[in-house]
This record gives structure tokens, sequence and C-alpha cells, in this order.
């Protein structure tokens, strides 16, 4: 991803934190005016299934597997 890329945000994630409990996370590089330097930042929201579904089908990932069941 470059400065002049029509994608402004990277490393899309989804995590997987409970029941029906995920976290979704991307990168967005800041610039500067006068600046040749970047700056990530990280953003995270929590979510829902629902959620992050919409989020997984956005940018063509797949949602964690459930964790096996424990006998």
């Amino acid at each position: 991803m470059g400065r002049f890329s029509p994608n402004p945000s990277k490393s899309h994630r989804v995590r997987r934190l409970g029941s029906d409990h995920y976290r979704i996370s991307w990168v967005v590089d800041r610039y500067y005016r006068g600046s040749r330097l970047r700056h990530p930042t990280l953003y995270s929201r929590d979510t829902d299934l629902a959620g992050a579904r919409r989020f997984a089908k956005r940018w063509k990932l797949d949602l964690p597997v459930d964790p096996p069941a424990s006998s």
C-alpha cells in the first residue's frame, strides 16, 4: 500500500473472543504535510457475529473457526 493507493487500509483481521464476540482490526497509514514519514495507526472494534461476517465479506477474509468442543 502506497501513499496514493486507492485502498487506504491494510492488515485486516477478525479474531474470535467468545461465542458471539469478535474483534475486528485494521491499519491505516497516516501522512503529514511536508513529511515523508508514514505513521501506521491500528483501529479495532468489538462486534457480534453479524458484524464480523460483514467485515470478513467486505475484505474477503475467513471467519475464525469455532474451537473444538471439549468432552
